[in-house]
């Protein structure tokens, strides 16, 4: 059985000081506030150190994650000893929350009859690089949550939302499965990219091919085989497939340098984009604004450039009101 936490098991008291290191990297960048630039470093070179350590962080970030939708998900109409728990699930409770998480969803796989896995998160604006057990890279973009089989006879992974770029060592005997909606991309050679909303996903080839499979019993579609620049949107029974260039695949994997490039994009896709990666939100007023065109290379996190290229190159409005930027046609 291979597992990028092995070694990491091997050794109880090495993992409970790992564990312990990231639980104070996670409180203080998410519960006690004032992370520097400083901190980010001293994250970052911790990070860089082992695998174990990245291990340790994105499995209890993720859990965290989860602690923290399980906490907003409590009724508003609690009772009065609910509110009273309620106030008490403190930074403490909810890191000690996500460690019990950890546990619970790291070792439960076998109740579902699948593979036991390990997930990794990035939050909004982020990004992170894997490496898998068998040499194959994966890249994580903004608000992606991935989960990587632990098991060593099967070489399977499950995106479970957000976008990630593959670059898989092929093997013919262990074929690479991507699970995504009721979808499975496999590996036929290749580099290519994933991507997931709550009704489609959309794979892009930037070298080899991959085969997407429908879901299971799905008659009026069989198997799709993609080469280099094919692009293929897979939604409910349906595959469809388009070209493009080599160009037009590397800008829309642009995101991988944290750069995003439009080229005669309608502002509405491109507030779209900006939107995934930020947590201040682009919102157009207007249809007709909505339809203008820009090109553009932007930074993915610098929402002010665009608000800026916004008011000055196009004319338009820019106005704030709290995490909202709204854009509209100035008023004769």
């Amino acid at each position: 059985m291979s597992d990028v936490s092995a070694h990491t098991a091997r050794e109880p008291g090495r993992a409970e000081r790992i564990e312990a290191r990231a639980s104070e990297f996670l409180l203080r960048r998410y519960d006690v506030g004032g992370w520097s630039e400083a901190d980010q470093a001293a994250l970052d070179a911790w990070l860089g150190e082992t695998l174990s350590h990245r291990t340790a962080y994105w499995r209890l970030k993720a859990a965290w994650l989860r602690a923290d939708r399980l906490d907003a998900l409590r009724p508003l109409s609690a009772p009065v000893g609910a509110a009273s728990a309620h106030r008490a699930f403190t930074p403490g409770l909810k890191l000690a929350a996500a460690i019990a998480l950890v546990a619970l969803f790291g070792g439960a796989g076998w109740l579902l009859s699948e593979p036991s896995t390990q997930t990794f998160a990035t939050a909004v604006g982020e990004r992170s690089t894997l490496k898998l057990p068998d040499g194959s890279h994966v890249e994580l973009t903004t608000n992606t949550v991935l989960r990587v089989a632990r098991s060593g006879n099967r070489r399977t992974v499950w995106l479970d939302k957000g976008e990630a770029f593959f670059q898989v060592v092929h093997d013919d005997k262990k074929p690479f499965v991507i699970h995504a909606l009721n979808f499975k991309v496999v590996d036929l050679g290749t580099e290519f990219s994933v991507r997931r909303d709550a009704k489609q996903i959309e794979v892009a080839v930037l070298e080899g091919s991959v085969r997407i499979d429908p879901p299971a019993g799905q008659h009026q579609s069989g198997p799709v085989r993609l080469g280099v620049g094919d692009i293929a949107v897979a939604h409910n029974n349906a595959i469809s497939v388009r070209r493009k260039s080599a160009a037009e695949i590397a800008d829309g994997l642009s995101w991988r340098s944290g750069i995003l490039v439009f080229r005669r994009t309608p502002l509405r896709d491109v507030a779209a984009e900006f939107n995934r990666w930020n947590t201040e939100q682009i919102v157009i007023d207007d249809p007709a604004t909505a339809n203008l065109t820009i090109s553009a290379r932007l930074h993915a996190t610098d929402v002010d450039v665009f608000a800026r290229m916004a008011r000055t190159f196009l004319g338009l409005n820019v106005t704030r009101r709290g995490d909202e930027i709204r854009i509209s046609r100035s008023q004769m």
